[in-house]
């Protein structure tokens, strides 16, 4: 049983595994201090080395007696200076040859031929932007670049091609493995990096179709061609969940452009009722700093204005010298963000457009939010065998508590990346509304979220056993 109020954080925490957080007491003390799901980065992960991770995440979600989500961060088309290219020094005005890793180019680039994917005034930038060169011939299998803004390069630095849409895979043979090694360990989603279009998450999709299980896809918005308004609402369509990945989207675009478009992405999610997360650098001085600078506290703040459903901790948590400290730091920054007026003002101003493939079930879930609010209700209770009802109602953004129930632990655990959804899994299939209705009222009085007398909203889709869209809305006195 929880205590009222334990809950109450709407805006939840991604946080990143890695070397400083793989053990069973680090990954428990991280759950402890409020991390809702885990990000595996398959970019530093062998396949081999995905189970163990899914493993200690599932000791941690039992030990925390809540569903905790787990999703792998599959690394996509991401390009690098080759790694054992030895550090150059390039100065501005200069010209450089840019070519493959096995090229005698005086930058070699692995993952691609530089030759056939750049065309001439195309820019390359170099880790995240601080050396840009721009290419001003092709020939003898390399290109020659003007060096705009010089600087150190050196093995393993990103490289971008903001001004070109390669003709790259977006699931390298790495991504392949890792594919299939994590859906055998049970994870709960995927992120796909580098998305350019719409069809990339619906290849992921097929992809996890043939090997016979299928999971929910948070698209990673980091391309400029990806946040283009019309690519951005196709990506949106296919995607079930979004990043605004800031560290890449950073150097493709351009550093003062970043939080406008955070604004854009988020509010085009909330929009289409997509959970987004928000990521890159959010407590940044934490991986060895015990406090967060005022800066990164405004920035997490404003995260949550802007209408983020997570916020995401990667470096901070993987690497760092605390992680536990840093998620606690990340909490309470939520706790303080969700208190002020402004955070209940920003939903006013972007309201959500009517949901076209389901608008019944749209229009009962507004109505259980604006229910629960206007009746100031104890909670929420939505009764879900897929997630959907809940995720509908959380896209209204109410003030009331959410209290999702399913019967289906994989469904749990992709809500715990849902705002304000606490996702519970029922002890119990109900049959009929009447046990929906009873089964709601027993678990809202376990869980803390209210007392005899208090009003609830009770949502769900019937006839219950053959899973309804939703449907139905119903408000229950406890005890009643």
């Amino acid at each position: 049983m929880t205590t009222r109020g334990e809950s109450s954080r709407r805006v939840k925490i991604v946080a990143t595994l890695g070397p400083a957080s793989a053990s069973q007491e680090a990954v428990r003390a991280l759950a402890e201090a409020g991390v809702n799901v885990f990000r595996l980065n398959a970019a530093h992960l062998k396949p081999e080395g995905i189970r163990p991770l899914v493993d200690l995440a599932r000791g941690a979600e039992d030990a925390a007696g809540r569903p905790l989500g787990v999703f792998v961060d599959l690394a996509g088309p991401k390009l690098r200076i080759a790694k054992k290219f030895v550090l150059v020094v390039l100065s501005d005005d200069s010209r450089a040859t840019v070519g493959g890793p096995e090229s005698a180019a005086q930058i070699r680039v692995e993952g691609m031929d530089p030759a056939s994917e750049c065309p001439v005034g195309s820019r390359v930038l170099i880790h995240d932007g601080k050396v840009v060169l721009r290419v001003v011939s092709v020939g003898d299998g390399v290109v020659t670049a003007e060096v705009v803004r010089g600087g150190d390069v050196a093995g393993g630095m990103g490289v971008n091609l903001p001004d070109v849409e390669t003709s790259l895979p977006s699931l390298t043979q790495h991504d392949h493995r890792c594919l299939e090694a994590a859906l055998g360990a049970g994870v709960d989603a995927f992120s796909l990096s580098f998305v350019r279009r719409a069809q990339d998450v619906v290849e992921l999709r097929q992809r996890m179709r043939d090997l016979g299980r299928v999971v929910p896809i948070i698209a990673k918005l980091e391309k400029a061609q990806a946040v283009a308004p019309e690519m951005l609402c196709a990506i949106l369509e296919a995607a079930d969940a979004v990043m605004v990945a800031r560290g890449d989207l950073g150097a493709e675009t351009a550093p003062e452009k970043v939080p406008v478009l955070q604004k854009e992405i988020l509010r085009a999610a909330h929009g289409a009722g997509v959970p987004a997360i928000t990521a890159t650098e959010m407590l940044e001085s934490m991986i060895h700093e015990p406090r967060p600078t005022r800066a990164e506290a405004a920035d997490v703040a404003n995260a949550v204005y802007d209408g983020s459903d997570a916020v995401m901790l990667s470096a901070e948590t993987a690497v760092g010298d605390h992680p536990a400290l840093v998620v606690g730091a990340c909490s309470r920054i939520i706790d303080e963000a969700e208190r002020h007026e402004e955070f209940r003002a920003v939903w006013a101003a972007a309201p959500c457009r009517p949901e076209t493939r389901d608008p019944v079930a749209d229009a009962v879930a507004e109505a259980a939010a604006a229910a629960g609010d206007h009746l100031r209700a104890a909670a929420i209770v939505c009764f879900t065998q897929t997630g959907r009802t809940a995720r509908l109602v959380a896209r209204h953004r109410p003030a009331t508590p959410i209290l999702a129930l399913t019967p289906r632990l994989e469904v749990a655990r992709a809500l715990s990346l849902v705002w304000g959804v606490d996702p519970r899994v029922a002890g119990e299939q109900p049959d009929d509304h009447e046990e929906v209705v009873r089964l709601a009222e027993r678990s809202a009085l376990h869980h803390g979220l209210a007392r005899s007398g208090d009003l609830i909203v009770v949502t769900h889709g019937a006839p219950v056993v053959a899973q309804t869209l939703t449907n139905l809305m119903r408000v229950h006195r406890v005890g009643g």
